[in-house]
């Protein structure tokens, strides 16, 4: 058998992991289910309108990545009680199965289940505004298309992907508050990669309009306005979340092995 991964007894620490957590999991649910309808609903009935494809979108991006956050920094809780730290390391099983029960849980599922109960609340609601309003013109928003071209799901997964990664290794690296001290973690390298940016456009330009980490830059010289367009910036966009999730993954994962009692 070996000792880092046994799809047997894989099986049986995912079989433990829903019968302890099921309930919670559920009640997670539950909760997300109604802070979505309070928001879509709230803000349907307080314009009088259905809401545009574009509203839709940032209410989905800035929800999952909420919701997410707060159930992320929460899976490795027990690992800063002593207490409930011994049964969790004590467990016969190896970190990584440890660690990808609680990657599966927190990743996927979540993603499906989010995506799941937003499609199903914004559904109803888009059909509630019609019903409620008819006066308002037929072209109404559809529902939420995370298949176009311009909203693809591809980077709804690589941001989320980052967010969780971030999240994860908060979770695992502190021992207590965690969702407060990942988000002024994640905060501060915000703001230094902002000002970082900022600067290495100041030493090349002479005035600086805008420049967007990994985004156009409008820029100006001694005598005109330079807009620099980064080509392939939609992929650089989408690959490099990637990129650093997977770095935080295997640093959070190396930091799982370290924990002793």
């Amino acid at each position: 058998m070996s000792q880092l991964f046994n799809p047997t007894r894989f099986g049986r620490l995912v079989r433990k992991h829903a019968s302890e957590h099921a309930r919670t999991y559920l009640m997670s649910a539950a909760v997300l289910l109604g802070g979505v309808v309070v928001v879509l609903g709230g803000l349907t009935y307080a314009t009088r309108r259905p809401l545009e494809n574009e509203l839709q979108t940032l209410l989905f991006m800035v929800g999952l990545w909420t919701a997410g956050l707060a159930f992320t920094a929460t899976v490795f809780a027990e690992m800063g009680n002593v207490r409930r730290a011994a049964s969790a390391l004590l467990l016969p099983a190896s970190h990584l199965e440890k660690y990808l029960v609680v990657w599966l849980c927190s990743l996927p599922v979540f993603l499906v289940v989010y995506l799941a109960v937003f499609l199903a609340v914004d559904a109803l609601v888009l059909q509630w505004a019609g019903q409620s309003y008819p006066q308002l013109p037929h072209h109404l928003p559809r529902l939420l298309d995370l298949t176009s071209s311009r909203r693809p799901l591809l980077t709804v997964v690589a941001s989320y992907s980052l967010v969780h990664a971030l999240a994860l290794c908060g979770a695992i690296y502190f021992r207590s508050l965690h969702i407060v001290k990942t988000s002024f973690a994640v905060l501060g390298g915000v703001v230094l990669v902002l000002v970082l940016n900022f600067w290495m456009w100041k030493l090349l330009a002479t005035e600086v309009h805008t420049a967007v980490p990994f985004g156009d830059g409008f820029v100006s010289g001694k005598d005109n306005l330079l807009i620099v367009d980064l080509p392939h910036q939609l992929q650089l966009l989408a690959t490099l979340p990637l990129v650093l999730a997977a770095l935080l993954w295997a640093a959070a994962y190396a930091r799982l092995t370290e924990k002793q009692l």
